[in-house]
């Protein structure tokens, strides 16, 4: 007995050749070479036996039958039952367009199957050259519980017509979400179940009720925030039994923004559900965050560590005690280092630093906004550090009542305050006031003699901003010591394609901060550029001057 092995996809298949496939006496007797191709030719006939077998197919056609022996009395070889079909795997009929015994499918005949019956959504099944299904071209199924659109139709979940009726459609506590802490999570609630209410929601809306185990002694914190719709946000023990309801909050903002939060001193291995609600009546896009948050570590981070609302030293139980909230004697508005600098009418200065917008950093203390209990003229404002209390920032007149290097701003208080000043130098390729426009970017430039548009198009050279065309006071020379173009390079700050002077297109080749490109030559060749600048495609649709 003589074997053979073929790869079929991934799988080995043995083909055993037994006497009865070859009789003639020399090995030819046997079927030609199997591939996953065509079938082999069949083998020559024996010497004087009955004709070769014809190859076996493998995927492809079956091969011809062998001839019959020479000098003998049998007949031209037959072919094999594999060999004489010209459909895959040998099955003769594939692709007759009808659905014969073997097939999956053939053509359009999929024998009633669907993408919906084979556990898949929409779409529509295909049938391949060797007549077996394939499902790429059906969408998944909606899962009504996952907060997805799994089936791409922009309905997710219950607002979806295949999860009508569905049980977590009708019944929120169901199947709750798990959450793990700390965990965060973000969903949409249009369509869920309009069953349970929470005590702050003045009108119930549709829920989503998330399951969490305590995992550590210590003080549990669930946050909803949503910019679409207004939520509450609530704890209870048992899930469809609003007595159970431990804890509930609702900041009444029917257009979303700060987050509700509640907070509760828990145990290990506690179970509680956080019930997201339709304060209003409300549903929509919301994100939900729960954590178990480690003591205000940092009293000098301008953040929350401990997620308890009060910011670094407004936080009375873990930093006013700490030698970094100790005030100091400089009064608010002046240039500070640390916040012990800074004067407070309690343990709680802050020096806001260069990196939020104050330059030499900004003695401040934290404050009420309801009460306004910032010292002098100063006002107490939100400056969305995310805590229950304001910043203090210092109230002027005038710009000669703040210090140098910054302004008298109105910014929609009940009083002007001061804030960092314009663009103090409109020649220093840098962004003075953390505004991110640089130089005859900045509107604060653009009415000084620096950004007077000169007359040289773009390419050309310069010394000197002003030197360069510009459609609004917002030239630009690419010096050589700063941006490395030799001689120079005319031209000015651009925001799309069309916004240059003809001659030149909108590259952003530079990366600047506020994300604006700049006015480069165009040119077809070489030739048409200076000295020492090159031709070069960027994939804009024209090739510009550049130097390298």
């Amino acid at each position: 007995m003589r074997g053979r092995w073929h790869r079929l996809g991934f799988a080995l298949v043995a083909v055993v050749c037994t006497s009865s496939c070859a009789t003639g006496s020399v090995d030819e007797s046997s079927g030609g070479s199997e591939s996953s191709g065509s079938g082999g030719s069949g083998g020559a006939g024996g010497s004087a036996g009955e004709g070769g077998a014809g190859g076996v197919s493998v995927g492809g056609h079956g091969g011809d039958g062998g001839m019959g022996g020479a000098g003998g009395d049998g007949a031209a070889g037959s072919t094999s039952s594999a060999s004489s079909g010209s459909g895959a795997g040998g099955n003769p009929n594939c692709g007759n367009g009808m659905l014969d015994p073997g097939e999956q499918c053939d053509g359009s005949d999929f024998g009633g199957k669907t993408c919906a019956s084979i556990g898949l959504g929409s779409g529509d099944l295909l049938c391949n050259q060797f007549c077996g299904i394939v499902a790429s071209g059906c969408v998944p199924k909606e899962l009504c519980g996952d907060y997805k659109d799994n089936d791409l139709d922009g309905l997710t979940d219950c607002a979806d017509d295949a999860c009508f009726m569905a049980a977590v459609c009708l019944d929120a506590c169901f199947a709750p979400k798990s959450l793990i802490v700390p965990g965060f999570f973000n969903g949409d609630s249009s369509g869920r179940p309009n069953l349970e209410s929470a005590s702050c929601s003045p009108v119930s809306g549709p829920e989503s009720i998330f399951e969490v185990v305590i995992p550590w002694d210590g003080t549990f914190v669930a946050t909803v925030n949503s910019w679409s719709s207004d939520f509450s946000v609530s704890l209870r023990t048992t899930c469809n039994d609003p007595a159970s309801e431990i804890a509930c909050s609702n900041d009444g903002n029917p257009d979303g923004g700060k987050g509700d939060r509640v907070s509760l001193e828990v145990v290990q291995g506690q179970k509680f559900y956080v019930v997201v609600d339709g304060a209003a009546g409300d549903s929509g896009f919301f994100d939900i965050s729960v954590d178990m948050p480690q003591p205000e570590g940092f009293c000098s981070d301008f953040w929350d560590d401990d997620l308890d609302g009060y910011i670094d030293c407004d936080d009375v139980t873990q930093c006013q005690a700490s030698f970094e909230c100790q005030p100091g004697a400089t009064l608010l508005g002046k240039p500070c280092f640390q916040s012990s600098d800074c004067a407070a009418n309690a343990n709680d200065p802050a020096c806001l630093q260069a990196w939020q917008g104050f330059p030499d950093g900004y003695c401040t203390e934290w404050c009420d906004l309801e009460t306004q209990d910032c010292p002098g003229d100063g006002y107490c404002a939100d400056l969305g550090f995310g805590g229950v209390h304001g910043i203090c920032l210092d109230g002027c007149v005038t710009d000669a009542d703040c210090r140098v290097g910054y302004a008298c701003k109105d910014e929609g208080h009940p009083t002007k305050v001061c804030r960092q000043g314009p663009e103090a130098n409109c020649t220093n390729n840098q962004d003075d006031d953390n505004n991110q426009l640089i130089d005859c970017e900045d509107p604060g430039c653009q009415a000084t003699a620096a950004c007077k548009p000169g007359s040289k198009s773009a390419g050309l050279p310069c010394t000197k901003s002003n030197e360069c065309y510009a459609g609004q006071n917002d030239p630009l020379c690419l010096s050589q010591d700063w941006f490395g173009y030799p001689g120079g390079y005319c031209t000015e700050y651009c925001n799309f394609a069309d916004d240059c002077a003809p001659g030149s297109i909108c590259s952003s080749w530079l990366f600047f901060p506020s994300g604006a490109g700049t006015c480069m030559r165009t040119c077809q060749t070489d030739a048409q550029c200076r000295p020492g600048y090159t031709c070069i495609d960027l994939g804009l649709s024209d090739k510009i001057c550049i130097t390298f």
